[in-house]
């Protein structure tokens, strides 16, 4: 654990190495540009910083590589577009809507989700 990181940091963090971990083995390629060679992440469609409701979200989390990953700040559009046609409109607008709920999570609910994750094969 790295100085200063919080019990609860270092289970955010192990929760979204499950989650890229997940991601890849679900698309083991960039959703945005196909590309499937060097480091691939765990991008989030809704971005972390503007929803924590669906920050460990299954739903909300795709392989990018880094590339799309950080342009995906700038323009949203591809990632989107990908999405809805992938799970459909009404997917993508039922993940706008989970994000808009205010969510604390606990110490015990963290650990809840990544046990859960873990488990995921």
């Amino acid at each position: 654990m790295k100085l200063g990181t919080s019990k609860k940091q270092k289970i955010k963090e192990q929760i979204h190495a499950e989650m890229r971990r997940i991601a890849i083995s679900r698309h083991p390629f960039c959703v945005c540009c196909g590309r499937s060679d060097g480091i691939l992440q765990g991008g989030h469609l809704i971005p972390k910083k503007k929803s924590e409701a669906v920050r460990f979200d299954l739903m909300n989390v795709f392989t990018q590589c880094p590339r799309c990953n950080k342009s995906h700040q700038y323009d949203q559009h591809r990632f989107i577009s990908w999405f809805i046609r992938e799970y459909g409109e009404d997917e993508y607008l039922d993940l706008v809507e989970r994000s808009k709920v205010n969510s604390h999570r606990t110490i015990k609910d963290l650990e809840e989700i990544l046990e859960e994750y873990r488990a995921i094969k």
